[in-house]
C-alpha cells in the first residue's frame, strides 16, 4: 500500500517514475508522435514505391527481377502484408500515444488545480495568522479590512457589529474614500442589504453581471458596480457583517469571490470574537483592580473613622474614672456629651454599613407610607442644626408646591435627605447657605439639595455615586466618611424607581436632584 501510494504521489507531483526513469512530459510525447509518423511515412513511402515498381513497372526491370514465377508473387504479397502491418502498428501506437497524451493533459489540469488550491490555502493561512496576530479590537478590525481588500481586490470594505440589544448594526471600521460619511452609520436588523444578510445569515452578491451602477445607500454620490456582504457568525452567534464593494468598472465580483469571502468571514468572526472577549476580560480586570483599590481605601477610611470616636470615648471614660471625685457637674456632663456624640457617630457608621450591605444583597423591603414633606424636612433640619451647631451654616427650606405629599418608605427617604444634607454640610464652608426644595408634580416628587461649597470636578460626576468613592480620598482629607453615603442614596432612590442627578461646577457648589415617582399605598 505504501509503495502504491508513493508511486501515485510521484506521478501526481512529477517525480521520477518506475525504475528511476524520467517522467515523460507532454512535449516529449508529442515529439515521439512526430518521430513515429515520420518513420511510418518513410517506410510507407518506400513500400509503396516498391509495390508500384514491382507491379506496374515490371517490364522496365531486368528479366531476372520480373514477376514471372509464383515465388515472385508471394514476395509481392509479403510486401503488401508488411505495409498493412506497418499501418496497423502505427495506428495502434498513435492510439496509445494519444491516450497517454490525454492522460498527461488531464493530470496537468489536475496538478494546476491542486497548485491553485494550495496557493489559496496558503494565502488563507497567511490571512488567518495576520488577523489573529493581535487581541486589540481596533487593530483586529483594521487588519481584517486590509486582508479582505488584499485577498479579494475590492475598493471599499466595512465591518458592521451587532449592537448589545441585537436590534441594529453599526459601522465600526471602514476602509475607502467615504470614511467620514460611512463610519458610524446604523442599519436596523432586517433593513437594507446588510440588515437582511444579518437577519438571514446568508451571504449576498450584487452586481456580478454588467449593468448600471447602484447608488450607495444614503450616499447618492457613491456608485457601486459590485458588492458582497457576508455575515460574521461565531459559535452560532451573530457578531456582525463584513461588506466589500467595487466602485469602478474594472472588475466585478463573481460567485467564487463570494465563496472566498465566506471562508475569510469564518476566520474574521473567530478573531473578532476573541478580541471582544479579551477586551471584556481586560475591562473586568481593570474594574476589579479599581474595586480592590477602592476597598483598600475603604478599609483605611473605616479604620480611621472607628479609631477617632473610639479614642474619644475611651479617653473620656478613663478621665471620668480617674478624676470623677474632683470633677464638677458641668465637667462630668461635658465628658458624657463627648461619649454620647462619638457613640452616635459610631452608630451612624454602623448603620451606614448595614444599610449598604442590605441594599447590595436586596434585603431592604420598602414599606410605603404617606409623608408630608414640609414637616418631614423641618424635622431633618432641626436634627442637623442640633448635630452640627446652629448658625454655622444656614439651612433653608423651600416648598415649590402647596403641602407636598409623597408615598414612599419613610426610613429610606429619611436616609436619602439626611445623607444629602450631611454631604452638603461636610463640603461647604461655614456661614454659607444650604437650600432644600420640594415640589409635588402630577406624577412625581422632586427634592433638591443645593450648597455653596467647593463643587465637584466634572470628571468625577459619573463616579461620585460609586461605592467607596470620595471626592478627596487622601489620608489628609478634611472631612470624614467612608465613601458609602451617595452610593446608598442612589440605591435607595432607584429602589423607588426614581433617579438622582448632579449639577455641579468646581468652586461653585453642587445641586443634587432626586426625582421619585408618585405611588399610591397599594402599589
Amino acid at each position: 500500500m505504501k509503495l502504491a501510494s508513493s508511486a501515485r504521489l510521484r506521478e501526481v507531483l512529477g517525480r521520477k517514475g518506475r525504475a528511476g526513469a524520467p517522467e515523460i512530459s507532454l512535449d516529449d510525447l508529442n515529439k515521439r508522435r512526430g518521430q513515429l509518423w515520420s518513420m511510418s511515412l518513410f517506410w510507407a513511402s518506400a513500400l509503396t514505391i516498391s509495390l508500384a515498381v514491382f507491379s506496374v513497372g515490371r517490364n522496365m526491370l531486368p528479366e531476372v527481377l520480373r514477376f514471372e514465377s509464383m515465388g515472385n508473387w508471394i514476395l509481392l504479397v509479403l510486401l503488401a502484408g508488411l505495409m498493412a502491418s506497418l499501418l496497423l502498428y502505427v495506428a495502434e501506437k498513435e492510439s496509445s500515444l494519444r491516450r497517454l497524451a490525454d492522460q498527461l493533459l488531464e493530470e496537468k489540469v489536475r496538478s494546476a488545480g491542486l497548485s491553485h488550491r494550495l496557493q489559496e490555502a496558503a494565502k488563507m493561512s497567511e490571512v488567518a495568522r495576520a488577523i489573529n496576530g493581535s487581541l486589540d479590537l481596533p487593530v483586529v478590525l483594521d487588519t481584517i479590512l486590509e486582508q479582505a481588500l488584499d485577498l479579494l481586490g475590492g475598493d471599499e470594505a466595512s465591518i458592521m457589529l451587532l449592537s448589545s440589544d441585537g436590534t441594529h448594526l453599526e459601522v465600526v471600521s471602514y476602509r475607502g474614500t467615504a470614511h467620514d460619511t460611512v463610519l458610524g452609520a446604523r442599519v436596523e436588523l432586517g433593513q437594507g442589504i446588510s440588515g437582511v444578510v444579518a437577519e438571514q445569515r446568508t451571504p449576498l452578491l450584487l452586481g456580478s453581471d454588467p449593468g448600471p451602477p447602484v447608488e450607495g445607500r444614503g450616499h447618492p454620490e457613491r456608485s457601486i458596480t459590485s458588492a458582497m456582504s457576508c455575515p460574521l457568525v461565531r459559535r452560532e452567534q451573530l457578531v456582525g457583517v463584513l461588506n466589500i464593494t467595487q466602485t469602478s468598472e474594472n472588475r466585478r465580483f463573481i460567485q467564487d469571490d463570494l465563496k472566498a469571502l465566506g471562508f475569510f468571514a469564518e476566520h474574521a468572526a473567530i478573531a473578532l470574537g476573541n478580541a471582544r472577549t479579551f477586551a471584556r476580560e481586560r475591562e473586568t480586570v481593570t474594574r476589579l483592580e479599581e474595586l480592590d483599590r477602592l476597598k483598600q481605601d475603604f478599609l483605611a477610611n473605616v479604620s480611621h473613622e472607628l479609631r477617632s470616636p473610639l479614642a474619644s470615648i475611651i479617653g473620656s471614660a478613663k478621665t471620668i474614672r480617674r478624676n470623677s471625685d474632683r470633677m464638677t457637674t458641668d465637667d462630668l456632663f461635658s465628658f458624657i456629651d463627648v461619649i454620647d456624640r462619638q457613640g452616635q457617630r459610631l452608630l451612624g457608621l454602623v448603620e451606614e454599613l448595614l444599610t449598604s450591605s442590605g441594599v447590595e444583597s436586596g434585603g431592604i423591603k420598602l414599606q410605603r407610607t404617606r409623608i408630608e414633606l414640609a414637616s418631614f424636612i423641618d424635622d431633618i433640619v432641626a436634627d442637623m442644626d442640633a448635630a452640627h451647631g446652629s448658625g454655622q451654616r444656614k439651612i433653608l427650606t423651600e416648598l415649590r408646591s402647596q403641602d407636598p405629599v409623597i408615598w414612599c418608605d419613610e426610613r429610606a427617604l429619611n436616609h436619602i435627605v439626611r445623607n444629602l444634607v450631611d454631604n452638603a454640610i461636610k463640603y461647604s464652608e461655614e456661614k454659607t447657605t444650604i437650600t432644600i426644595t420640594a415640589e409635588q408634580r402630577p406624577s412625581e416628587v422632586v427634592i433638591t439639595v443645593t450648597d455653596e461649597g467647593r463643587g465637584i470636578p466634572g470628571h468625577l460626576h459619573d463616579q461620585i455615586f460609586d461605592r467607596f468613592r470620595q471626592v478627596d480620598p487622601s489620608s489628609t482629607r478634611s472631612v470624614g466618611g467612608v465613601g458609602l453615603g451617595l452610593a446608598i442614596v442612589k440605591s435607595l432612590v432607584e429602589l423607588h424607581n426614581g433617579t438622582i442627578t448632579l449639577e455641579s461646577q468646581e468652586g461653585k457648589g453642587s445641586t443634587f436632584v432626586v426625582t421619585i415617582p408618585q405611588r399610591s399605598p397599594d402599589r
